[in-house]
């Protein structure tokens, strides 16, 4: 992961493939383009175009089940280009703008503990 990219763990107190889905279904509200959805390698690739500060950016989102049974997913944003002054913000704004998304659908999900 480069200096510049940005990255979420979160868990959620939800079965995979329910997570999975609202991943792909929030995607393009939030104007992330769904280039490929594996549900068999649990990974999903997210697109975002370019914009006035950034020439768009890569989100990969991949889901595992935690050893609490909740469903841990990993969200990690990366300039498409990654020589752009603003990258950092945008990859940061798209990890956030995920995560609070998934927070609002999915109700009781929380930071992953380290351990």
């Amino acid at each position: 992961m480069g200096n510049k990219d940005s990255r979420a763990d979160l868990a959620f107190p939800y079965n995979l493939p329910d997570v999975f889905n609202t991943v792909v279904q929030i995607a393009p509200i939030l104007g992330m383009t769904v280039k490929f959805a594996d549900s068999m390698r649990n990974t999903i690739h997210l697109s975002k175009d370019m914009n006035l500060i950034t020439w768009g950016e890569n989100i990969t989102v991949y889901l595992g089940i935690l050893p609490d049974r909740r469903t841990g997913v990993t969200i990690i944003s990366s300039s498409k280009l990654g020589t752009e002054i603003g990258a950092r913000k945008a990859n940061f704004a798209n990890v956030t703008e995920l995560s609070n998304a998934l927070y609002s659908r999915l109700p009781g999900g929380c930071p992953q503990q380290q351990m």
